[in-house]
């Protein structure tokens, strides 16, 4: 016996354009054959949208235009953060163990965390800046229209085939003073220091590192003062209003065990280095693509220059210029 539904539900992992609110004959799990005449919806819920959504020019702009602000501040907040905030990038572990009857000292038993790492920076700015770098390239997209496009590949990487306007918006960004405060600003560690894969279980799936527990003892010299011995006197005797020579006699002891540990959520000198490569590499290929692409021949104005000008200036057209 056939059953006819009117909706099916599916949960899919990520979705393709055009998938949502399809109508399909799909027949409920478990049971044969079809019915064509019976059409069902399928409503398919994903985790991860790969939808092309429309939207209108002017409503595209606005929403750029507002976001704009927001991007640039944030782009001057990370650059001053990274700049003047090193120490939230960083945290160390002290512990104080007194030993031989030594009296124990909370106070140098102290810890201090890792707030952010570089990482987690980023994987916060790029969830912001990416949907604004979309929009703002959307509109260039719009404007450069059926014009002329070469493709930009970097690295062996395609970044896209695009037109002049849509390079020279990129340059622009490639080469905006904040950004590049910013990533010039990354804190990066010491290559002074060892640095191994963080085990501190506190840290455990954060982009941290950790250098060796160094291991020491602590110790303090006591002084204790000793009675010489007179060689000019023999047995117990001691001659009224003596004085005998003493001496300080000073010996150390080990009065604790310590440890101490840094972390560190810092790059290295040399992922800094790499990302300011690629970035010129971008920078310089985005250069010769701008040159290929202008490389075309060039069109009469559609503006009308001269009647701009002596709109501006007198209030007409001006001479030659035809009234419509």
């Amino acid at each position: 016996m056939l059953h006819s539904v009117d909706t099916i539900v599916l949960y899919r992992e990520r979705a393709n354009d055009g998938e949502l609110g399809q109508t399909v004959n799909l027949l409920p799990l478990g049971l044969g054959g079809s019915n064509p005449s019976a059409p069902t919806t399928l409503f398919v819920f994903y985790k991860h949208l790969n939808i092309i959504y429309t939207m209108k020019m002017n409503t595209l702009l606005a929403k750029v235009d507002h976001m704009s602000s927001s991007a640039a501040s944030m782009v001057r907040d990370y650059a001053a953060f990274f700049k003047t905030k090193q120490g939230a990038f960083r945290g160390e572990k002290n512990t104080y163990s007194a030993v031989n009857g030594y009296d124990e000292r909370p106070e140098r038993n102290t810890q201090t965390t890792v707030q952010t790492t570089v990482q987690e920076k980023f994987d916060w700015f790029e969830d912001r800046y990416i949907p604004y770098l979309k929009d703002l390239f959307s509109i260039e997209a719009t404007n450069a229209g059926d014009a002329y496009k070469v493709e930009l590949i970097v690295d062996g990487i395609s970044f896209g085939k695009l037109s002049a306007i849509e390079l020279m918006r990129l340059r622009n960004v490639l080469t905006s003073k904040e950004l590049n405060t910013m990533y010039e600003n990354i804190p990066v560690r010491s290559d002074a220091k060892i640095y191994e894969e963080c085990t501190d279980s506190q840290y455990d799936g954060r982009e941290i590192s950790q250098t060796p527990i160094l291991k020491s003892d602590e110790r303090t010299t006591e002084k204790e003062e000793v009675i010489l011995k007179d060689p000019n006197l023999g047995g117990d005797f001691k001659p009224n209003n003596y004085t005998p020579k003493t001496t300080i006699k000073s010996k150390t002891v080990k009065v604790a065990e310590t440890t101490h540990q840094e972390f560190t959520g810092e790059w290295t000198q040399r992922k800094k280095a790499e990302l300011l490569r690629r970035k010129s590499n971008l920078l310089n290929a985005v250069v010769i693509a701008l040159k290929e692409v202008n490389e075309i021949e060039a069109k009469e104005a559609n503006l009308n220059v001269d009647a701009l000008i002596s709109y501006i200036h007198y209030g007409g057209p001006g001479k030659n210029v035809k009234v419509q």
